[in-house]
């Protein structure tokens, strides 16, 4: 049972501004909080050697005049005593503690320096040159003061709910759909809790911190689950219904309240030590749904994108960011790398959800999140600019555009030409390759033949199948693995079926170029019929006048030659004469059966003036062989020769006639008896050189053989291959 509605209860446009609305508030709550957070204007960052370095000192901020950047400091002075500062917040992992214990000395190094900012009006700062430094922190932060680290990691990661509200919007009514928003979702929450702590100066106070902890720990605890799920739905459902669901939500809510409130200690409340474990999972995940596809290549295609969209950033966090924290070692790509990675995750996700079944999304979505970058990268640049230049508004504009431009379009076009590259061969390049292919058709069958090849070498489809049913235009089927094409001739159609060896799918440019390219196939196709149209009707026309003036002189002369030998030869003249009209006429195949029985009345009825007992043998599987009529008037004059030969030269008693098929090859044997001289003796004349000729034109063999006394004979075989 389907537990979607069918109709979405929000519309596309305002999920889309629910969406947007989201972001805004998540970022706005975060920008206030820490707001709430005392401000010194310092920015340090933490060295191998356990103290801190001064980065930058904000103007108009309490340290400055006071500490300048490039002092290293050991700590602060409280009640004579120096406290380090560490680890520093903004450069810690505060999700990594492996138990409860490490946690709450974390949370207690948090309210040391809580109590140390505040229980005095002044904080001392002590450098590594032994320098103390007191000054009088401010209450609040200034917005203007929030560091602009911050406001990139926003923007940048809201690259993961805008994916997954544009899915949603092209697909509400699939699960996946609804899974990847809902993920999208909570990363962000957690990308944004993330970036607060990035953000911090020193510290944050612990109640604030606590909060933001369990939104992190939420955040990313249920958007990891939330991959298991879409990835058992697709592109095959592993299981029915919803229990896998709700199972591994709740398991996610009792972990993660378990971790905040911290009832009872196990190795999988820590997101850190849980997450390769969750990795491995969804391994195995993506090796059942390779088996289940194996013999699908549209869902096997999704599966790629779906599998390198969680398998590649991922592996990269796990190796270079979770196993260092594991060990006990500083991170080798840190907080803002590993946020912004997840990107990559929630990008490739978008993807396989929409190809699985959306044809024209490769194009269209690239072209749609490329502008959304776009845009994102001309925001972040001018945050940048402004924060760090302290330039005019105007100025820091027109320097992002600048800078946007030498960045965005380069990298627009690279991905346009290579993450999803365009046809190897554009329309006007295959053309050359199309007019070779039909340039030497003649017949309509040929024509078909090399535009089903052309269709071949243009897709390089995994099969293509001819359809029993007409199709009148081009188009897509099963969203876009198959492209039915019409046939030249229009009384079939071709299927298509996935394209670049089910690399592809077919979309709407593979549409047109289609109907560009049949279009030229059906031009060349009847010119070619008009022309041969034209030498049929001119070659008709001329034999004709062959048989009205030659064919009647023929005749006449027949009645008039005193000789009868004369008079038989006239005769078979006038034969070949009028056969060579009747088959020049016909364009098609014709049976072979027909044109025997017309052989066999011909030498029966030689045979019966001549006093020759004519003994005819035929193989009943010549029924079914279909020849042209170049090669049927070619068998006929061999034929008639050598039955003219044993009739004019041996004065038979017996003539034996026969035709079989034997390996593709018609076999004529013509045998008789009377005066018999051996082969070797013979001066050919014309008839065995005109035998031999014409055997040889038709790409077979002749043999003459002679048997000894008491039964003589003389046997001509003739071997015919029926495809040369």
């Amino acid at each position: 049972m389907n537990w979607l509605p069918s109709k979405p209860i929000i519309a596309p446009a305002n999920m889309l501004l629910a969406v947007l609305l989201f972001i805004a508030v998540t970022q706005m709550t975060s920008a206030y909080l820490l707001t709430q957070q005392q401000w010194t204007g310092i920015r340090v960052t933490a060295t191998p050697a356990d103290t801190l370095l001064i980065k930058s000192i904000s103007a108009n901020s309490p340290a400055s005049g006071k500490l300048a950047a490039g002092e290293t400091l050991l700590g602060l002075q409280v009640d004579g005593k120096l406290l380090q500062i560490k680890p520093l917040l903004n450069g810690y992992a505060p999700l990594s503690p492996a138990t409860f214990a490490q946690r709450a000395d974390f949370y207690q190094q948090q309210q040391t320096l809580h109590q140390a900012f505040t229980q005095n009006a002044q904080v001392t700062f002590v450098t590594t040159t032994g320098k103390t430094v007191s000054l009088t922190p401010a209450a609040r932060t200034p917005v203007t003061a929030i560091p602009a680290v911050f406001w990139l990691l926003c923007l940048a990661n809201m690259i993961s709910p805008l994916v997954g509200a544009l899915v949603w919007t092209y697909r509400p009514y699939q699960k996946a759909s609804l899974f990847l928003l809902l993920h999208s979702l909570l990363y962000y929450v957690f990308a944004v809790s993330g970036a607060g702590v990035i953000a911090t100066e020193f510290y944050m106070e612990p109640g604030a911190l606590r909060q933001n902890l369990l939104l992190q720990a939420t955040g990313i605890n249920f958007a990891a689950t939330l991959i298991l799920v879409i990835l058992c739905d697709l592109p095959k459902p592993l299981v029915r219904g919803l229990w896998l669901f709700w199972l591994v939500m709740g398991f996610t809510a009792l972990s993660t309240a378990n971790y905040h409130y911290g009832w009872f200690e196990t190795p999988g409340h820590i997101f850190y030590i849980q997450y390769p474990f969750l990795y491995v999972i969804v391994l195995g995940i993506i090796a059942l749904q390779m088996h289940h596809t194996r013999r699908q290549p549209v869902e096997r295609a999704s599966l790629h994108v779906l599998a390198a969209a969680f398998m590649l950033p991922n592996a990269i966090i796990i190796a270079l960011h979770v196993f260092p924290i594991l060990l006990g070692k500083p991170p080798i790509v840190g907080n803002i790398s590993a946020l912004l990675l997840f990107n990559l995750m929630a990008i490739g996700l978008g993807v396989g959800i929409l190809r699985y079944r959306l044809f024209a999304i490769e194009f269209w979505w690239l072209k749609s999140m490329l502008w959304i970058v776009g845009g994102l990268l001309v925001a972040g640049i001018d945050v940048a600019l402004m924060t760090l230049l302290q330039l005019r508004g105007d100025y820091v504009l027109a320097m992002s555009v600048i800078i946007a431009g030498f960045l965005y379009f380069p990298l627009r076009q690279w991905l346009l030409d290579k993450i999803i590259p365009m046809e190897r061969q554009n329309l006007s390049d295959f053309l050359p390759a199309l007019s070779s292919n039909l340039g030497n058709a003649l017949s309509k069958e040929t024509f078909e033949q090399r535009w089903q090849e052309s269709l071949q070498q243009r897709f390089l489809p995994l099969h293509i199948e001819k359809l029993s049913s007409t199709v009148t235009t081009t188009h897509l089927s099963d969203n876009g693995l198959h492209l039915d094409v019409p046939s030249l001739g229009k009384q079939h159609a071709w299927r298509l079926t996935g394209k670049q060896r089910a690399a592809r799918l077919f979309n709407k440019t593979d549409v047109k170029h289609t109907e560009s390219l049949l279009t030229v196939a059906r031009m060349a196709s009847n010119a070619s019929e008009t022309r041969q149209q034209v030498i049929l009707e001119e070659r008709r026309r001329i034999m004709h006048d062959l048989h009205d003036s030659v064919g009647a002189k023929l005749l006449t002369l027949s009645h008039k030659l005193p000789d009868a030998t004369h008079r038989e030869d006239v005769r078979q003249a006038l034969i070949t004469l009028r056969e060579t009209v009747r088959l020049s006429q016909q364009a098609s195949p014709t049976k072979l059966v027909d044109n025997i029985a017309d052989w066999r009345a011909e030498i029966a009825g030689r045979a019966e003036a001549a006093a020759v007992r004519l003994r005819w043998r035929q193989d009943e599987r010549l029924n079914a062989c279909q020849l042209c009529p170049r090669k049927i008037l070619q068998l006929s004059q061999i034929l008639r020769e050598a039955v003219s030969n044993a009739l004019k030269h041996a004065e038979p008693e017996t003539l034996e006639v026969g035709l079989a098929l034997s390996s593709n090859k018609l076999h004529l044997i013509v045998t008789n008896d009377g005066k018999i001289s051996p082969p070797e003796r013979w001066q050919a004349g014309t008839g065995v050189n005109g035998i031999r000729h014409r055997v040889a034109a038709l790409g077979g063999e002749v043999g003459f053989y002679s048997s000894d006394p008491p039964q003589s004979r003389i046997t001509v075989h003739i071997v015919v291959p029926l495809q040369a």
